[in-house]
């Protein structure tokens, strides 16, 4: 584990991360809706999506205004989607979790850092079937950011990448021809970022257990009421299983 010493968090920085996990929840919520169709993340104040009504700050308080307007539009009364009281509550709970694990160490920081990334990825890839190339790009820094206090051995870093994109590019052209269906280039991207953060045994493991949590999670998404059965995002799997190995190494 990174930065010396393990110690729990204090009450007050426990509070303190969990609350402004909800308040990176906002930013997720707002990031994974926008971004996909092309909206601006600063520009532009937040608005209904149904009549447009400028929102302000007591419609904006991290699931305490949708429960406050019984999960409605306070202007209009459209139903406002569950997926942002349930995207904040679970930064929260990632926050806070992280908190607990790692105590006051650099790593926590790097953690933080990365949560916002990951749970935007997994909720536009769920959503969108997309891993977008801006958001790959800022984990990928933070990747970096990762190997450089855990061993900081950014050769094997760029050559694990390396091959691990090329693997799954391969793996992608093969599963294409035989079961139409691929990883894609986001899915390999990403594979590749996760090798950029992590030395090659837990490397291993975390492709390992990314490719046990998809089947788990394939399997639930087949007996979903809305499943598709040509699409299957891989990204949550991966996503999950780098996020768990960032908090336990």
């Amino acid at each position: 584990m990174i930065g010396g010493t393990e110690s729990l968090p204090s009450g007050v920085l426990l509070i303190f991360v969990t609350l402004l996990g909800l308040i990176f929840g906002s930013f997720v919520t707002a990031l994974s809706y926008r971004m996909p169709r092309g909206i601006s993340i600063v520009k532009g104040r937040s608005a209904c999506p149904s009549c447009g009504s400028v929102l302000t700050v007591r419609d904006l308080v991290p699931v305490l205004s949708w429960l406050a307007y019984r999960g409605a539009c306070r202007a209009c009364g459209t139903k406002v989607s569950w997926r942002y009281p349930a995207i904040e509550i679970l930064m929260a709970a990632l926050f806070a979790a992280a908190a607990l694990l790692l105590g006051e160490t650099i790593q926590l920081g790097i953690v933080l850092c990365a949560t916002p990334i990951v749970v935007a990825l997994a909720v536009i890839d769920l959503e969108h079937h997309r891993l977008p190339n801006a958001l790959n790009a800022s984990l990928a820094i933070v990747a970096f950011a990762f190997r450089a206090v855990h061993d900081g051995d950014f050769i094997v870093a760029l050559a694990s990448a390396a091959i691990v994109f090329a693997f799954a590019v391969i793996l992608d052209r093969i599963t294409r021809n035989l079961l139409r269906q691929g990883l894609g280039m986001g899915d390999a991207k990403l594979m590749a970022i996760v090798a950029l953060a992590l030395p090659p045994a837990p490397l291993l493991l975390v492709l390992g257990g990314a490719g046990a949590l998809g089947v788990i999670f394939g399997l639930v998404l087949r007996r979903a009421p809305t499943a598709e059965p040509t699409q299957f995002p891989f990204g949550p799997p991966i996503l999950l299983a780098f996020w768990i190995a960032l908090v336990v190494l």
